[in-house]
């Protein structure tokens, strides 16, 4: 029996979220988001704050903005969430141990990319306390002053020229991704 609502790789074509800003394979379907909310919720070893989840699924256009806020508001109001007084997200028994069979619906590809995502989003504030990076604005762009630090010690500071605000902020994300290898290439030039 052919049914129109019915795709080839067993998903239905009953969309009911905003398909602006979702890349191709990205998710459409509210009781997908929910699911895959609860995923990252689950296989993330370090807390998961609400904050953080838009985020996440926006980095690759894994679903709509507003299908992801109005989804995390379900769950927490449900119930299937909790969130703590300092904005961390858990799952309760209940949604957990739905979790395992309502993961399968979710492609492995999408559950890697957010689950990939949201490390990469936590690796990002975790160096961000590790680096002080101080901003001087300039009449003609500015100067990025990036501090790495061990503990009390300064590792390296160096300043970079950005053209405009937008040069900015691109250097100091690239340098937020891998602090420790641009360090260390810095350092094995100087001393080779």
């Amino acid at each position: 029996m052919s049914d129109t609502n019915e795709k080839t790789n067993g998903f239905s074509d009953n969309y009911d979220t905003f398909s602006e800003g979702v890349e191709l394979g990205g998710l459409r379907n509210t009781a997908q988001i929910k699911t895959l909310i609860c995923y990252i919720v689950n296989k993330m070893n370090t807390p998961v704050k609400q904050e953080k989840i838009g985020e996440i699924f926006q980095l690759h256009g894994l679903a709509n903005y507003f299908a992801v806020s109005e989804a995390l508001e379900e769950l927490i109001s449900s119930g299937s969430l909790r969130c703590g007084s300092d904005g961390v997200l858990s799952l309760t028994p209940e949604s957990l141990s739905a979790l395992f069979e309502l993961e399968k619906e979710i492609p492995r590809s999408v559950r890697e990319k957010a689950l990939g995502d949201a490390v990469m989003l936590e690796t990002i504030e975790r160096r961000k306390a590790e680096t002080r990076i101080d901003t001087e604005y300039l009449e003609k762009g500015a100067n990025i002053t990036f501090t790495l630090m061990n503990g009390d010690e300064i590792l390296m500071k160096l300043t970079v020229y950005a053209a405009d605000e937008n040069q900015a902020d691109s250097i100091k994300n690239n340098y937020l991704k891998d602090p420790a290898g641009l360090y260390a290439g810095i350092v094995s030039k100087l001393f080779v």
